[in-house]
């Protein structure tokens, strides 16, 4: 269930809207008046809702982390076991930033750096919190294993780097099914860590 914090966000159109615009041109790129005409509004009609961009992609940020939260981590934590638990990590990461196309989440992969002061370094602990939570999903599976010659943090982001530049290239009705790329990468990275 999403956060109450974001509920507002939730019944407003704008910030889905703004997620696109951002995720097609780049945040550079991208000028309120960009975001107030595929919105509808007039420039003035959008600073109603919005008090300026930098604060349009703070939340647009944070809410990517709290559906991330509520996607993947959640749903995990719950899990027992080890290698079930990245397993799980695994899929349902990748179905959030492909199946979903949630242009929030994809934004977070390289729009974060635009942000300065606070609301940089609120979204930069948060993406470090999921990366730690990655990073102990993976140490739970090699001490499972018994495997002491991989460095889970190095594994982490080996395997979100690898999952997360997977919306650059997929394609959906492509020759490659969702399902196919989850069973692939799957394979791909648990192979090479516990046997």
């Amino acid at each position: 269930m999403p956060s109450k914090r974001h509920k507002n966000r939730l019944h407003n159109p704008i910030y889905d809207i703004a997620a696109r615009v951002i995720h097609q041109r780049g945040y550079a790129s991208t000028s309120m008046s960009d975001v107030a005409k595929a919105a509808g509004l007039t420039k003035a009609g959008l600073y109603h809702h919005v008090a300026s961009k930098e604060q349009l992609l703070y939340t647009i940020l944070d809410y990517g982390m709290d559906l991330t939260d509520e996607v993947v981590i959640r749903p995990v934590q719950a899990l027992g076991d080890p290698r079930e638990r990245l397993q799980q990590m695994i899929e349902r990461h990748l179905r959030l930033i492909l199946q979903e196309r949630n242009h929030e989440v994809t934004v977070i992969l390289h729009e974060d750096k635009s942000l300065k002061g606070a609301m940089r370094r609120k979204i930069a602990e948060r993406k470090k919190a999921y990366i730690r939570f990655v990073e102990g999903l993976i140490r739970e599976v090699l001490k499972q294993r018994g495997r002491k010659d991989i460095d889970p943090r190095l594994a982490a982001f080996a395997l979100l780097g690898m999952m997360n530049w997977c919306y650059q290239w997929y394609q959906p009705g492509g020759r490659i099914s969702l399902p196919q790329l989850v069973r692939g990468m799957t394979r791909i990275f648990l192979g090479g860590i516990v046997r």
